[in-house]
Parts: structure tokens; C-alpha cells; sequence
């Protein structure tokens, strides 16, 4: 019988995975140590008014679909590169290569959602603030997703189910499943 996660325990998952993905300014997309096709590549941030994402140490022309979230599609040259999110107090970093083989240390970077989708498939303006459409991630999610075919995919219950992110990676991942670390890890934060 498979293991039902218990409100507290919910509430211990949310936790743990909160730490692992500050709500502060951040690169979401792509992630660190990602390996990516040649080609376009989509960048998501989210920062303030004043952020700026640099590639290699030069600005970037990004665009502003809400005025803390920042998106910008390059076509990087083969290689290493370092994308920064420069906002008032601090910098992030991430490293990514583009183009084939990869050195040692960076992992295919699965993009989600599909490329036909858009911000606005999944966010909108609530109250001021930029956010998801629904009050619950899976509301969004189960817009493309089929919530039946999940429920016998997945062992876990309504409850949990009802905050995807809590694992997932909503912009992508280096992980299979868009999990936002390794299945090992992920699913000992709950099941011991």
C-alpha cells in the first residue's frame, strides 16, 4: 500500500522544498549545469524593477512581462556560458553550456512547459502581483495535464497532488520528471 503523506508531513515537504527555491529574486530558466541544444534558448528570470540578465558579462535586451520577471531568448554561441540576474543587492549565477558535447558536469536541460506555451498560459496579475492563475499550481497544471492519468502515474494523494511544485520544476529541469532534485532525494524528504 502506497505511503499517504499526512498534512504535517505536507507541510514538511513545503518546507524542505521551499528552501531549495527562495522566493527572492532568481534565474528560473535554465537551471545550473544544464546542457542545451544549439539554437534558441529561452531565459525566465524573476527579479525587480532594476534587474538586469547579463550573458558572459554583457546585458542582455530582455523583456518585462510583469515588472519583476524578466525574459529573453538568445541564441548563445557553442560552448560555456554564465548567465547573471544583477539585481540591487546581489547577483546569480548560472553556468550552462550550449551545443554538443558537453563537458563532464552538465546535464540535459529538459524545458517545460512546451515551447507553444506562454507566460500567460500559467500566469497572470492577481491583486497587483505576478502569479499563478490558480490558487493552487495544479490548477495550471491540470490544464494540460490529464488529472486521472496522474493520479494512477503517481502514488501520492489529492492533497499533494494539488501542489506539484513542491517537487517539480514548473520552468524545467536537469532532472527527469522536472523534479527540482534527484528522484532519490525528492522522495526521501517525505518517505523517509
Amino acid at each position: 500500500m502506497p505511503h499517504r503523506l499526512t498534512r504535517w508531513g505536507l507541510g514538511l515537504a513545503a518546507g524542505l522544498c521551499l528552501a531549495q527555491a527562495p522566493e527572492g529574486p532568481r534565474i528560473l530558466r535554465p537551471a545550473d549545469q544544464s546542457a542545451l541544444p544549439a539554437g534558441p534558448l529561452s531565459v525566465i528570470a524573476r527579479g525587480d524593477e532594476k534587474s538586469q540578465l547579463l550573458l558572459d558579462g554583457k546585458p542582455l535586451e530582455a523583456k518585462r512581462p510583469f515588472a519583476t520577471v524578466l525574459t529573453a531568448t538568445l541564441a548563445p554561441a557553442s560552448g560555456p556560458h554564465t548567465l547573471t540576474l544583477a539585481t540591487a543587492g546581489a547577483e546569480q549565477k548560472v553556468q550552462f553550456f550550449a551545443g554538443p558535447k558537453p563537458p563532464a558536469g552538465f546535464q540535459p536541460y529538459r524545458p517545460h512547459p512546451p515551447a507553444a506555451a506562454t507566460c500567460d498560459t500559467c500566469h497572470a496579475v492577481k491583486d497587483g502581483e505576478w502569479g499563478f492563475k490558480g490558487t493552487v499550481l495544479s490548477e495550471n497544471c491540470f490544464g494540460c495535464h490529464n488529472q486521472k492519468t496522474f493520479a494512477t502515474k503517481h502514488s501520492h494523494n489529492e492533497e499533494t497532488l494539488a501542489e506539484c511544485q513542491l517537487c517539480h520544476d514548473p520552468h524545467g529541469s536537469t532532472e527527469k520528471f522536472h523534479l527540482k532534485m534527484t528522484r532519490e532525494i525528492a522522495c526521501k524528504q517525505c518517505h523517509g
